[in-house]
């Protein structure tokens, strides 16, 4: 078997194409890149290396990039219009036009551009779910199909570098260094296209939150606007305190003009104690009391006006027609009182002017004191509607801040995923460092290498086999398994006569196995059966048909006749006696007599025979397994032999039937093998006698390590 599949793929792999194969590094900066956010200090985070390194392989192996690869190469080859070692070979170029047909070519191909012609064959290749590029890529040994590249195709890291290794083999050298390259720039663009669409995601995310955050941060801002523009706020804080302190200022002011009017008013009620004059008597003439009353509306005026800071000019005019209201009354008032001298005897022109003086500093005092009350209750209702503009201001302010703090934060968010999006595209720049070369040289074959394997793979598989058939099977074998199966001892075999090579010599075979046989059986006679006993009482038995018995004691009995003399031998049948070459033959029948029988020897008195004149008995009985076995003759056996076929399995019920005739038999009784293989027999008798050739011989010396005949 291993002779026959080695030729077969000897055979088979005659026309075997040749391989070529092309390689390339591509520098990654995984580990070891240097970006905007690297540091000096940065520690390597192996895991996440080893990660992205998965992520590069499985991008590299994924469909889509082996699907592109294989629609770019078929792009660029559509192209060629002519074969050449460098581009295309004639085998591959032939085999391309009967792939692709003329027609669906030119619905295909754009002179002059690999980029327009890959797009037109994606294109056409989404139309229709089972057109003709769906099955080339799908098929399985084009040059284009996604199973041929991604079976030819090998990529892998570089030890614990930076680098990948990609390697590509095809039976045409240009094919395999155009599919290498565009391997190469396909998985580039891929995989910026991957970590680049990472941060592109989350940079728009951040974009469009910054500009959410804006519009309500702008929101809250105009609502501050409006809110102070509509209530006069420009600085709350400020404007708060200026009210406080102004409301101090015209307290300060009413205490001065409190005691300024208390002063006057004293002093008016002394001049008037020194006049003598009644109080009433001015008061009630009705031109002082017109102009008293003009006088306060002017003194209010110029209160007024000088408390809310007015214009000087106005201020002025108020001052003026004060002055002249003051000389109306003083010469009303003159006119009323003619008295020349007080009662004291002082002039009266001077306490007239000192009163009338006093007089009218009372009315300007209370007049002013009147604004300013008006004045502090304005401030009351000032603090009234300013007091929650405070609040509601407050409010807006922190409305913005919050606002504004989020728009920092999203800005600050938006900042970093800018910076990691700049870092990634210098930091995952992937470089080819050898770019792909042509191969001028195939690949040693292989084929001799397959033979040997497929030698070896057979020949271990049928070696196991068979040991493993020889080991856990039930099959006989070997002297060993049918001690082990029997619980018997061993006495000798005999091989498989119908199969025996030719080159075997059958009589010094024979004559080899039966010597053996016989001298140990007479060593077992001399040990086992007493001296003085005769006849000896052999008996021979299998538990089942064609087990050798009958051929096997007949081989037997002829050599026990040439050593020991006349024998008997009685064996089932009802043919008629007859003899040969000393041996006796006596068939006999099984009956009641026969199993009823207490012994051998009764037995023989019963059919009349005569046994002195014989050295040896032989009786042989049916298989086992096919009557009730004669327990009385079987106990008066002197030497049982049980036949057994190596060739068959032993089986339970094998185990049962020689357990019932073991119980029986009160003497030693031994297992011959019958169709054992003729190798097996070297370990009885020897060599096996049969003819060798010279170099036979020296291969069997050497493999024995029988060096001293070599």
């Amino acid at each position: 078997m291993p002779l026959i599949t080695a030729l077969v793929v000897f055979v088979l792999t005659r026309n075997t194409k040749k391989e070529y194969v092309s390689a390339t590094q591509v520098y990654t900066g995984i580990a070891s890149g240097y970006g905007i956010t690297s540091g000096e200090d940065d520690r390597i985070d192996y895991f996440a290396v080893n990660n992205s390194f998965d992520n590069l392989m499985a991008t590299i192996k994924s469909r889509e990039t082996i699907e592109e690869v294989a629609m770019r190469l078929l792009a660029s080859h559509l192209l060629i219009e002519k074969p050449s070692y460098n581009t295309l070979s004639q085998e591959s170029f032939d085999h391309l036009k009967e792939l692709v047909a003329d027609s669906l070519r030119k619905k295909l191909v754009v002179k002059g551009s690999p980029e327009l012609t890959y797009f037109r064959i994606e294109s056409y290749k989404r139309g229709n779910p089972n057109n003709e590029i769906v099955q080339l890529l799908n098929s399985s040994g084009e040059i284009y199909s996604f199973d041929l590249i991604s079976s030819n195709m090998n990529a892998a890291r570089k030890q614990s570098s930076d680098m990948i290794d990609i390697t590509y083999k095809s039976n045409d050298p240009a094919v395999c260094q155009l599919t290498l390259q565009k391997i190469v720039d396909v998985v580039i663009a891929r995989y910026k296209g991957i970590k680049g669409s990472e941060t592109n995601n989350v940079v728009k995310y951040f974009e469009e939150q910054l500009s959410e955050a804006a519009k309500r941060l702008r929101v809250s801002e105009d609502k501050l606007r409006d809110y102070s523009s509509d209530n006069k706020i420009i600085n709350y804080n400020e404007q708060a305190k200026f009210i406080a302190e102004s409301k101090e200022n015209v307290i300060m002011d009413k205490q001065k003009q409190e005691m300024s009017l208390e002063s006057s008013k004293s002093a008016l009620k002394k001049i008037e104690y020194k006049m003598d004059m009644k109080k009433g008597l001015l008061e009630v003439n009705e031109n002082i009391g017109k102009y008293r009353d003009q006088l306060a509306d002017a003194n209010y005026k110029i209160a007024n006006a000088e408390l809310y800071n007015e214009d000087a000019e106005k201020l002025s005019i108020f001052k003026e027609s004060a002055e002249t209201i003051k000389r109306q009354i003083r010469s009303e008032v003159e006119k009323q009182y003619k008295l020349n001298n007080t009662t004291e005897g002082l002039p009266r022109n001077s306490l007239l002017n000192e009163w009338l003086t006093n007089y009218l500093a009372v009315d300007e005092n209370q007049a002013k004191l009147d604004v300013i009350n008006k004045r502090l209750n304005g401030f009351d209702q000032l603090y009234t509607d300013f007091a929650p503009i405070g609040s509601n201001l407050k409010r807006i302010e922190r409305e913005v801040d919050v606002n504004e703090k989020e728009y920092l934060s999203v800005l600050h968010g938006l900042n970093m995923a800018r910076l990691r999006q700049q870092s990634l595209q210098m930091s995952n720049n992937l470089t080819i460092t050898d770019y792909p070369y042509l191969p001028l040289k195939p690949q040693p074959s292989k084929r001799i290498m397959l033979v040997i394997m497929s030698f070896m793979a057979v020949f271990i598989l049928t070696l196991a086999t068979i040991i493993g058939k020889s080991l856990l099977g039930k099959t006989v074998q070997t002297p060993g398994r049918a001690e082990k199966f029997t619980g018997l001892q061993f006495l000798s075999a005999f091989p498989d006569y119908a199969s025996l090579n030719k080159n075997v010599n059958q009589p010094e075979l024979d004559q080899a196995i039966l010597s053996h046989l016989i001298s140990t059986l007479s060593q077992i006679i001399n040990t086992e059966v007493p001296k003085d006993k005769q006849p000896i009482y052999i008996l021979t038995g299998s538990n089942k048909k064609k087990e050798g018995k009958t051929a096997l004691t007949q081989k037997i009995a002829g050599k026990l006749a040439s050593r020991f003399g006349e024998i008997l031998w009685l064996k089932p049948g009802t043919e008629k006696e007859y003899s040969q070459n000393d041996v006796k033959i006596i068939p006999y029948q099984i009956n009641a007599d026969f199993q009823q029988s207490s012994g051998i020897s009764d037995w023989l008195n019963h059919l009349k025979i005569k046994t002195d004149q014989y050295k040896i008995i032989i009786l042989e009985l049916e298989e086992f397994s096919a009557y009730n076995l004669p327990s009385g003759i079987i106990a008066t056996a002197d030497i049982n032999l049980f036949f057994l076929d190596s060739s068959r399995v032993w089986s339970e019920s094998d185990s049962r039937v020689l357990s019932h005739f073991t119980k029986s038999v009160k003497s030693k009784t031994l297992v011959i093998l019958n169709k054992v293989e003729t190798d097996r027999l070297e370990n009885i008798i020897g060599e096996i006698p049969k003819h060798r050739t010279f170099a036979r011989k020296i291969i069997k010396r050497i493999v024995t390590f029988d060096f001293k005949r070599v």
